[in-house]
């Protein structure tokens, strides 16, 4: 008698794939002019539409929808100095952020990476946990953590092109 295993094995299992997008008629992603290293500059998708434009919070939106959603990009040594020294200013941006249907921060690196002691911040780890923690429950901020560049234009797209068609529709 042969025993058959329950479920069969994906053969591609473990196999990278490159992503590719189905961009709506009418998308097209805005980036703040003040975003020095901006998403997208390397690589851009076939058939995205991209303007440069001035975003009153954050560093990345949908035209027609600047004022509903946003998407701020950090690098870990950003969000550790908007923890510390750039904390007023930073509790001002976020409560800009309050009236937005859907925002979230992109942090350029691990969690791993921003719950360690760091070289150029005195903050304690339980602080930036906590900090974090308190920005997503006060602001219903979201974070999204990758230390690669392709996988954080994916996230962004992912989302902006879904908020896009969701409020497109309704």
């Amino acid at each position: 008698m042969k025993i058959r295993p329950l479920t069969k094995r994906n053969p591609k299992a473990g196999k990278s794939i490159k992503f590719t997008f189905d961009f709506p008629d009418g998308f097209v992603v805005v980036i703040d002019t003040r975003e020095q290293s901006p998403l997208f500059a390397e690589s851009l998708p076939k058939g995205l539409v991209i303007v440069r434009d001035s975003l009153e919070v954050g560093d990345y939106s949908v035209r027609g929808f600047e004022n509903q959603i946003t998407i701020e990009r950090k690098t870990i040594s950003d969000l550790l100095g908007c923890l510390t020294h750039d904390r007023e200013r930073f509790k001002r941006e976020l409560e800009k952020l309050r009236a937005y249907k859907w925002k979230a921060v992109c942090l350029e690196g691990t969690e791993d990476e921003l719950l360690q002691f760091n070289d150029f911040s005195l903050i304690h780890p339980n602080s930036t946990r906590q900090s974090v923690v308190s920005i997503n429950i006060r602001y219903g901020i979201q974070f999204y953590f990758s230390s690669k560049r392709s996988n954080i234009e994916r996230w962004v797209l992912d989302h902006l092109i879904k908020f896009y068609l969701v409020k497109r529709e309704g």
